[in-house]
């Protein structure tokens, strides 16, 4: 078996030489935030200490109010928790302590190989601690309302809706959540920021978000006017981060710094803001860890991807209800940037979602109300067989995980299983066939080139790719598709059977789907993202031999190479499959199409996401979910596959 090489930072490798292991030193909790992250002791000098001074960094302390229930720098621990239940800066001590176990961040100013490993955050605990901190000691009162504002808040309108374990639900204003009549205003900002947004609304939309449909324009219209609000400069440096990230990736020349800066200091800005618990978080908080979870996602740092999920989660469940949280364009496609998250993190760890089962219907049941009212939205309509297919999604998740701990009878798995497999049936039966408009189909393949011998899929097969504006239901189809494979994947497992053929028949399909999008000249830019994991997937279940395994080496290349990086737990299991430990390295032969700066990025992600803190990350960092049951033969002999002879071509 191929081991995959194990990323350990400096930090890790100081911490297991000898006698290391059980020395602890004393924290202060009177030192300022940068280097309680970074783990080195401050000298407290006012207002900047001399570590932050020489480090060019950003020197932020705990507010003065923090330390008023505190007993200093040489406090015990014993005395501080003997105040811990009374005092809420006493919490916010024990809090900080949490987050310094966990917390490894610093200003990115300049890199260099000695504080390499110094930047490689898991600060994800961090923002998760002081949120539920703020949640505890910071409730929201009446007169307030979430704001896409950073700052503003508005008078809010009083809902029906109660829950018991939520603050007050409210109406948000629509002026917030219109869609904006045009691109932002880039005038005000500095040069750099410029050059990215406008790179940004020239070449992002919802695809790069891995969303298949958006309809109001959110990604391109009213996230950026968001971002460029005062008082919103933390999504502003998410964005750019995320926009610099591409743009480094497609540049020969390009660093990892050109986009670490930024990330780096919308995550500074953020924690700095959630640590000022008088200021309350809003829907830019949200949309700022949303952002910043979709560069963790494109780091292939799923870890550190869960913790912002997390967090994210927190401050969607404070500040909406179901019922609520559907009241705007905005926060609508919020919710569905989140629970793709949810959903897409426990089918790949083998546990449940996390957002309750009544968020997933309550949208499900907004959209056919809308559809009900504007028959003839496709927008809409799609949207409607998305949200169908992301609450089956969750009820696989929830079924997968009550059977992974043994929590429901096999008669019972069984029973559920079945109705989740017709469900899935009746919802590729009942497709609304405005989404299928044969007129729609694309059949001119002007642009068709013989296939070879190399070619495992025919991607100019009719019927598969729908022009726009239907191109919502090639991705929607090929998503089907791979749910299908998972499900009747688990079925096979749990029976202890083969496969069937008609797994590999769907393997086949999406790998068709796949490589039409890719080869078409109208897709859109970004829109392999939101099938990528479709096509992981379906490599499970294609015959292993050398031209299968050739033919997907080169689309994993094609994703990277585009800026979506696969784990390295990810490239060792595949190497595993495909035989050839040099996939841990690159996916194609003698390192071709591999630049060097994502050959940086792919070791700064290893090392982040080189540590899980919990069991659940743990599963999640090995895509327990998928890997576990798979058979992977290690003999010599060739492999068969578990969808079929190792001779095996694209069924017709």
């Amino acid at each position: 078996m191929f081991q995959a090489p194990k990323a350990q930072s400096n930090r890790n490798r100081k911490k297991s030489a000898p006698g290391a292991d059980h020395v602890k030193h004393r924290r202060t909790r009177s030192g300022c935030y940068t280097c309680r992250s970074r783990r080195v002791k401050c000298d407290e000098t006012h207002p900047i200490c001399e570590r932050c001074r020489k480090g060019k960094r950003e020197c932020i302390y705990p507010e003065a109010s923090s330390k008023g229930h505190g007993t200093g720098p040489g406090a015990s621990k014993d005395a501080a928790a003997s105040t811990q239940e009374s005092s809420p800066s006493s919490s916010q001590d024990e809090a900080d302590e949490d987050l310094e176990s966990n917390l490894k961040l610093e200003p990115i100013k300049k890199i260099d190989e000695e504080e390499s490993a110094e930047f490689v955050s898991t600060h994800l605990q961090t923002i998760n601690t002081t949120l539920m901190l703020g949640h505890k000691f910071a409730t929201r009162q009446g007169s307030e309302t979430p704001s896409l504002e950073g700052g503003k808040s508005a008078s809010p309108t009083v809902s029906s809706c109660t829950s018991a374990s939520y603050t007050p639900c409210f109406q948000i204003p629509d002026p917030f959540f219109e869609v904006p009549a045009s691109r932002p205003d880039l005038t005000r900002l500095p040069a750099d920021l410029q050059s990215h947004m406008a790179y940004f609304c020239d070449n992002f939309t919802h695809y790069s978000y891995g969303l298949v449909n958006d309809p109001d324009q959110f990604f391109s219209l009213i996230l950026p006017n968001v971002a460029v609000q005062s008082g919103n400069e933390a999504l502003l440096n998410a964005v750019v981060g995320f926009t610099a990230y591409h743009r480094a990736v497609k540049n020969p020349n390009g660093r990892i710094e050109d986009f670490l800066g930024y990330y780096d200091k919308s995550v500074t800005l953020l924690l700095s803001c959630l640590k000022r618990r008088e200021e309350k978080q809003s829907t830019a908080t949200l949309l700022t860890i949303l952002q910043l979870a979709t560069i963790e996602e494109y780091l292939g740092d799923w870890v550190n991807l869960m913790g912002h999920q997390k967090a994210a989660l927190e401050i969607l469940t404070r500040l909406f209800v179901p019922e609520t949280v559907m009241s705007s364009v905005a926060t609508r496609v919020m919710l569905t940037w989140y629970i793709r998250f949810d959903v897409f993190v426990g089918m790949m760890g083998g546990f449940e979602t996390t957002l309750p089962r009544r968020w997933f219907s309550i949208a499900l049941q907004f959209y056919q109300g809308q559809v009900k009212r504007e028959p003839q939205h496709l927008g809409l309509k799609t949207e409607l067989q998305a949200s169908a297919l992301r609450l089956i999604s969750r009820d696989m998740s929830i079924l997968y995980a009550k059977g992974g701990r043994g929590e429901i009878s096999g008669d019972d798995f069984t029973d559920e299983h079945n109705y989740i497999t017709d469900r899935l049936y009746k919802w590729k039966a009942e497709f609304d066939p405005a989404l299928t408009d044969p007129k729609f189909r694309v059949a001119n393949f002007e642009y068709k080139v013989p296939l070879t011998e190399d070619d495992i899929a025919d991607p100019y097969k009719p019927g598969h790719l729908y022009d726009f504006p239907l191109f919502s239901t090639t991705l929607l189809t090929a998503e089907w598709h791979s749910i299908l494979v998972m499900h009747k994947s688990q079925e096979a497992f749990a029976l202890q059977q083969e496969p069937s053929d008609d797994l590999r028949r769907l393997a086949y399909a999406i790998c068709e789907i796949f490589e039409a999008v890719q080869l078409w000249p109208s897709a859109p830019h970004g829109a392999l993202i939101p099938i990528q994991a479709c096509l992981a997937i379906a490599a499970l279940f294609l015959p292993r031999d050398s031209r299968h395994h050739m033919w997907m080496r080169r689309k994993y290349a094609v994703l990277e190479s585009s800026g979506y990086v696969f784990s390295l737990t990810i490239r060792a299991r595949m190497a595993e499959i495909f035989r050839d430990p040099s996939c841990i390295e690159w996916w194609l032969p003698r390192g071709e199409g591999l630049t060097p700066i994502l050959r940086s990025i792919r070791s700064f992600a290893d090392e982040r996401a080189a540590n899980p803190v919990s069991q659940q990350t743990e599963s999640l960092r090995e895509i327990s979910a998928i890997f576990a049951k798979m058979r992977l033969n290690h003999d010599d002999e060739p492999l068969e596959s578990p969808g079929g002879s190792t001779g095996a071509t694209s069924p017709t």
